[in-house]
């Protein structure tokens, strides 16, 4: 599905102001590797309360995964879509000329797979 440019622009600004975007790398143990090792996390997610929000990014998108978010018990329900990897470096190239506060970070992951062939 093609977005148009509104649609793009809307989405980003939804995720400008109420994503959260990770771009690090941590020190890992994985059980069937002898020494830790550094690992990149790059991972977006949108969260809210708002169920048909975060469906409409999902389909919008084509990208990612959605469903509930585990919330304390009696706080209202919240749902989550997220993606990371090559699917954040995806969204991250279509958010990036509209962002402003996650600017930053967004470039970090478009940099990220544009050094690799």
């Amino acid at each position: 599905m093609k977005l148009s440019p509104t649609e793009v622009a809307y989405l980003a600004g939804l995720f400008d102001g109420e994503g959260c975007a990770q771009y690090k790398q941590y020190w890992v143990k994985k059980k069937n590797k002898k020494n830790p090792a550094y690992c990149w996390f790059i991972r977006m997610e949108l969260a809210m309360t708002d169920e048909k929000t975060i469906r409409y990014v999902y389909d919008s998108l084509k990208i990612g995964w959605w469903g509930p978010r585990t919330v304390r018990p009696g706080r209202k329900p919240q749902w989550r879509w997220s993606t990371s990897y090559r699917g954040a470096n995806e969204v991250a190239k279509m958010f990036l000329p509209y962002a402003q506060t996650k600017k930053t970070i967004l470039q970090k992951i478009v940099d990220h797979y544009g050094s690799k062939k």
